[in-house]
């Protein structure tokens, strides 16, 4: 009996044992039958959102490829909306350059998320792309546009070159008026001097011939305060044969008094002593050779010439000037005079080959690579009147005859920021003149000069030529400038990055980014929009002349906004993607908060805002601006970088520079797509292993004069 139920138990025992077995295979392949299921579902996901990415990529392309011709018919439109005042264009223009701003974000935020494609912020950027159709209503507005901006300036402009210049500038003859401005005679002695026209030099002084290849011999004109130019000239010469005509620039920014100048050396007694013919041509943006050829013969020779073949001219010419000693003034010569990379000046030079020794061609410019280009060795730059002579030239252009002893005090505070430039006096003479009362003149000199109203030919549509000469890949490189205040130096690897942060580089095969900037900076540079600024020791500072910054602040107000106070806040463009705010009257945390709806922005300059204000107003910021290319504390200092900044996933320049804080949050390290970041006067001490991620992209960390290049501690 117990056997039997021993048997008994074991064979239960057995059967449960059985039934376990059973119960765990089923259990096991169900779970097995999930587990693959999901893994089908999740690679059936993976393979979806893949092709989805694949879609969007063929969409980007087709965005980045309607893109490529836009900026030359921006350049259109800003040309016709300003030169011919044309409303239609003006009123189209606004949003065009919008919807392209808008196109080029979306194209980098879809570079950077392409990448984190398996990652979370990925997918929420494709889902939100995907879902709202973004990218086919871009597409579809910038062709809509493009095709009516297109067929406007076609119709416009079809039997119409592009030329501007002289619809703004009308020619400039030889002629003034002498009551206007004093003869600015050492500026004229200087100029003839040059020109190897005998001046009353002292005794003993040796004039040497300014012309040759070989030997070179400096000589620079003394300055003093009354002075405001200077001149540099070496002197070289063959041993075979001297070259008969002398060539000099006179260069400077529009407005400050070239062709004064060239007018006061044009009428000098002495230069029409020592010149057997002298001959004045206003060039403009018009440096045809046949044309320039043409109006040298007429004027010389008094004879209309009709061909238009340059071999027959230029033979005309070199048979009737080979016994003639000329002086011809070139007034105006802009940048076409060296564009295409063809010789036009070389080849308008020829005939002058055979002239008598001692002519001379005097030129003016406002570009710095035309002055290079004629005369590398000599050139004359201008920076405005003398001061006395200005001073006097204010007061004629505000005052007239009689000067009110009442408003003169307010004039006083005016002059400066007119910068010695007769156009400039001439403007604010024309806006002071007709109301002598003190309420007036104190309004006017409580307004920047941008934000006079100005009249066709004053100081800023003048200057304002420049900028419209530019290609339109310099245009938005030199209006970036404007944000800074001024008198802002500017350091040239440190604008080339911030350039490059702010998305103003275009990219071209074979060559980086930073080339490219670099590139742009030195354009810049030989168009006179910036030059060295004369108090660094080192002349590695540039700075914008106060009235070009005035003039970029006039063009770019609508796409490049400065804050200066609380009333400021209520007039930012709705669509603005670059701001500047200046420490000014009633700013506060507060209001700084009103920032946040203006989603776009990719750039963010402070200066000089108070640490209690602009610390807890970024974190507010960093929270929802999620497309900030570039941000700058500038003569201000956060108490601490608040850990939210790990938002800006875009953020390529951060420049804490004035900032004393020990330590970065950990979210900073996140921030891949950093490439230059300035801590100078940070107080860290210690970089950690993170570091390493920001390698992919970051060009130079700056931290107490030293360049960050690895993890590790660092004493202060």
């Amino acid at each position: 009996m117990d056997l039997y139920l021993t048997a008994t138990s074991l064979v239960s025992d057995a059967n449960n044992w059985f039934d376990f077995l059973g119960t765990t295979f089923s259990a096991v392949s169900e779970l097995l039958y999930r587990w693959r299921h999901k893994q089908e579902r999740r690679h059936g996901e993976a393979e979806r959102r893949q092709l989805q990415w694949k879609e969007e990529d063929v969409k980007m392309k087709q965005l980045h490829y309607c893109l490529l011709d836009l900026p030359d018919l921006i350049n259109h439109a800003e040309w016709l909306s300003y030169i011919k005042d044309d409303k239609e264009v003006a009123k189209l223009l606004p949003e065009l350059k919008g919807r392209v701003n808008d196109a080029y974000d979306l194209l980098e935020e879809f570079s950077y998320h392409h990448q984190l494609q398996s990652e979370p912020p990925g997918d929420d950027f494709l889902k939100t792309i995907t879902d709202g159709n973004h990218v086919r209503e871009i597409l579809d507005d910038l062709n809509c546009l493009r095709n009516t901006m297109g067929c406007i300036i076609d119709r416009r402009t079809r039997a119409e070159p592009l030329q501007f210049g002289k619809l703004l500038r009308p020619a400039m003859s030889s002629f003034y008026d002498k009551s206007k401005v004093r003869t600015l005679h050492k500026e004229v002695d200087k100029v003839l001097d040059l020109l190897e026209v005998e001046t009353c030099c002292p005794p003993g002084t040796r004039k040497r011939r300014i012309t040759g290849k070989s030997t070179t011999i400096s000589k620079r004109a003394s300055r003093t305060d009354t002075v405001p130019c200077s001149t540099s000239a070496r002197v070289e010469c063959t041993s075979e044969e001297e070259a008969s005509t002398t060539v000099l620039a006179i260069s400077g920014i529009g407005g400050v008094g070239k062709t004064t100048l060239a007018r006061q050396v044009f009428n000098d007694e002495r230069t029409k002593g020592n010149f057997d013919l002298r001959i004045w041509i206003s060039v403009s943006d018009d440096f045809n050779v046949i044309r320039l050829t043409k109006e040298f013969i007429q004027s010389a020779l008094e004879n209309l010439m009709q061909s238009d073949n340059l071999c027959s001219l230029q033979q005309t010419l070199t048979e009737r000037i080979i016994s003639l000693k000329f002086l011809l003034v070139l007034d105006d010569v802009w940048d076409d005079v060296y564009t295409n990379q063809d010789n036009r000046w070389h080849d308008f030079l020829e005939p002058f080959k055979s002239s008598q020794q001692g002519s001379a061609v005097l030129l003016t410019t406002r570009s710095q690579r035309v002055a290079d280009l004629v005369n590398r060795n000599m050139q004359f730059h201008l920076e405005g009147l003398p001061t006395t002579i200005f001073d006097d030239f204010f007061e004629a252009c505000a005052f007239g005859c009689i000067v009110n002893p009442e408003l003169n005090p307010i004039g006083k505070r005016i002059i400066p920021q007119l910068k010695r430039s007769p156009l400039a006096a001439e403007t604010l003479g024309r806006i002071l003149k007709p109301m002598l009362d003190r309420e007036h003149w104190d309004w006017v000199a409580g307004r920047e000069l941008w934000e006079l109203k100005q009249e066709k030919y004053d100081i800023l549509p003048i200057l304002r030529l420049s900028y419209l000469y530019l290609p339109s890949h310099l245009r938005s490189c030199f209006l970036f400038c404007s944000m800074y205040p001024k008198g802002h130096r500017f350091h040239k690897d440190t604008l080339v990055h911030t350039w490059i942060a702010a998305g103003l580089i275009e990219s071209c095969k074979g060559c980086n980014l930073e080339s490219n900037g670099h590139q742009y900076f030195t354009e810049l540079l030989h168009r006179s929009l910036l030059h060295i600024d004369a108090s660094s020791p080192t002349s590695s500072m540039y700075v914008i002349h106060e009235l070009m910054h005035d003039m970029a602040k006039l063009v770019s107000e609508n796409e490049w906004f400065v804050v200066k106070g609380e009333t400021d806040l209520q007039k930012i463009p709705e669509d603005i993607r670059h701001l500047s705010i200046v420490g000014g009257n009633g700013l506060s945390e507060t209001n700084l908060r009103v920032l946040c709806r203006y989603k776009k922005l990719r750039s963010i300059v402070c200066h000089g805002l108070d640490s209690e204000i602009i610390t807890p107003a970024a974190k507010c910021w960093f929270e929802v601006l999620t497309k900030i290319r570039m941000l700058g504390f500038l003569s201000c200092k956060l108490n601490y970088l608040p850990e939210n900044i790990g938002n800006l996933k875009l953020l390529q320049c951060l420049n804490i520079g004035e900032c004393t804080f020990e330590e970065l949050p950990p979210s900073f390290w996140q921030l891949q797509s950093l490439r230059i970041v300035d801590a100078q006067k940070c107080r860290i001490q210690h970089i950690p292993e993170e570091f390493n991620q920001l390698r992919g992209k970051l060009q130079r960390f700056r931290l107490r004069g030293a360049i960050i290049s690895e993890p590790g501690n660092y004493a202060i």
